[in-house]
């Protein structure tokens, strides 16, 4: 099983720190960045899973930080997390039409965060289960399915 690899922007160095010990004793791979053109320039150098972002990132907010992921052609697309204020439904739905893939309220408690990279991560090995059970089939079977989809769900 990979490692999977966590970026976490946060401009509270105290607090980023602390979260990326948690999620490091969790057992993902964590990369830290106090603002937003360092969680940017880390995504370009790194293959990254998951991304938290805080809403309030210096020098590139989360949510431009969002858009500008969902912008660039990386090789995988990341799972992104924004961090942001409770009871304030605007901000949610612009998280969401930024490409975000989910939110987390702060002030937030460690068992929401524990919860949601836990499902994550949980959704990466099933994806990979499955990847790894397709790569070992023989290419004409492949494409045997595939034409036996196109049946069933004809494309439009």
């Amino acid at each position: 099983m990979r490692k999977l690899k966590v970026l976490i922007g946060g401009a509270d160095s105290v607090f980023c720190q602390a979260k990326k010990a948690l999620l490091e004793c969790w057992g993902f791979d964590v990369i830290a960045a106090s603002d937003g053109k360092q969680a940017c320039a880390a995504l370009l150098a790194h293959q990254v899973d998951l991304c938290i972002l805080d809403w309030d990132l210096p020098r590139m907010t989360g949510i431009d930080a969002c858009r500008w992921i969902r912008s660039v052609n990386l090789k995988a697309q990341p799972y992104i997390v924004l961090l942001m204020e409770k009871n304030h439904p605007d901000q949610i739905k612009a998280a969401y039409l930024a490409g975000a893939n989910d939110f987390i309220a702060k002030p937030f408690n460690l068992e929401d965060l524990h919860f949601l990279v836990s499902m994550f991560s949980q959704r990466v090995m099933q994806e990979d289960v499955v990847s790894h059970q397709l790569s070992h089939i023989d290419p004409l079977e492949l494409y045997r399915r595939d034409l036996t989809t196109q049946k069933i769900h004809p494309r439009l």
